[in-house]
């Protein structure tokens, strides 16, 4: 059984929606997982279903003590048991701040499906870009894009996301990463386990192996699909085929994803600092770059510094993060035997030191400690 739904995003014209289906039986929680994909979303922000006068959504600490605030877990709300009548039309909200309301309807369900794996039908028009602003926003975003030599242009233009077009929409994309998250999305009961197969993985010998029996041809067309397979290949490949000039570019695809933790160009940064890090560590993978990595983590320390004192006082866990890192970046300069990374980055290291004087949760103290295991000094 499956249930066919259309979704629209409120108060946007033309209409931008989306056609799918999914099985009834999977939670609140991965039917905002599915509109996540289906709809272009990032799932950088909170949300709500509004169904038959209920809230659905999250527990959040934040909420918990309001009186008379009531609602339901969107991870043990099983759909069906709320929508389950044909045309029934329930209400997707999708971050607060820029409060993006979806209408869902639910056109039908139909017994005769029983492959449970979510699929986007069809739809029109690109998501909007997050944190834009809400539909004024995105309205106000398209204007200026579409007006030749409006002075905000450019600062649009640096922002929006790669190959942003906003009349864009492609089913076979969705369904390719909906298959990809199959799992995830369909109701756990379903999700098919077999203890008999024992996990497939290709050691570096059978790898040395079967390459060795490949021609020329073979092996270049192994690599050029590699290539393609994704984008940390794709990187990957032109780091160890381009170089420094490679290395140098990616760093800075890879700083701005760490100054956006904290400072993003428009809007309050998320804070996520596990997406800062990720970033610091996929970019150490993909390079080997000691010099950069080692800048980047300093880019993170600094920014996490001028965040608390822009902001004020934040939690332990920050502070721990960032003495972590400040740590990394301490035995990075003392394993180098020539004194030449730490020649060239020892202002910087001091100031990290000057700036957080008066900073609570013993933050300085941390650091000055640290400061004091360089061993070129």
């Amino acid at each position: 059984m499956v249930y066919t739904c259309r979704i629209e995003l409120d108060e946007i014209t033309p209409k931008i929606w989306r056609e799918f289906q999914f099985h009834p039986d999977v939670t609140f929680h991965q039917l905002h997982k599915i509109i996540q994909t289906v709809m272009g979303w990032e799932d950088y922000h909170l949300y709500q279903f509004h169904v038959n006068g209920q809230i659905i959504e999250l527990p959040t600490p934040t909420f918990e003590d309001i009186e008379g605030r009531e609602e339901l877990n969107a991870r043990r709300e099983v759909v069906q048991k709320h929508v389950d009548e044909e045309n029934s039309v329930f209400t997707y909200v999708y971050d607060f701040g820029d409060d993006w309301r979806h209408t869902i309807t639910l056109i039908k369900s139909d017994l005769s499906t029983s492959d449970p794996t979510p699929l986007c039908l069809d739809g029109a028009r690109s998501c909007p870009q997050e944190d834009v602003g809400g539909v004024w926003g995105h309205q106000h975003m398209l204007e200026v894009l579409l007006t030749p030599n409006h002075p905000e242009q450019g600062q649009f233009i640096g922002w929006i996301r790669e190959g942003y077009d906003p009349e864009s929409f492609s089913c076979e994309e969705v369904n390719l990463e909906l298959q990809r998250q199959k799992d995830k999305l369909i109701p756990k009961s379903l999700v098919k386990l077999s203890e008999s197969k024992k996990p497939v993985k290709l050691t570096k010998s059978v790898l040395n192996k079967h390459l060795k029996q490949l021609s020329n041809d073979q092996l270049i067309d192994l690599v050029k699909a590699c290539y393609g397979a994704s984008k940390d290949m794709e990187r990957f490949l032109a780091v160890r085929i381009l170089g420094d000039e490679a290395v140098e570019s990616l760093f800075y695809e890879y700083q701005k994803k760490v100054e956006n933790e904290f400072f993003p160009e428009r809007g309050y940064g998320k804070l996520r600092l596990k997406e800062a890090k990720q970033a610091i560590s996929e970019f150490e993978r993909l390079t080997g770059s000691v010099k950069y990595s080692l800048e980047l983590k300093l880019i993170y320390v600094e920014n996490g510094i001028d965040f608390t004192l822009t902001y004020g006082d934040i939690d332990e866990r920050f502070y721990y993060s960032m003495a972590s890192m400040y740590a990394g970046i301490i035995g990075i300069l003392n394993e180098d035997e020539t004194a030449d990374l730490f020649d060239e980055y020892e202002e910087r290291i001091e100031a990290i030191i000057l700036k957080t004087d008066g900073i609570g949760w013993g933050f300085h103290d941390n650091l000055a400690d640290l400061h004091t295991q360089l061993r070129w000094i």
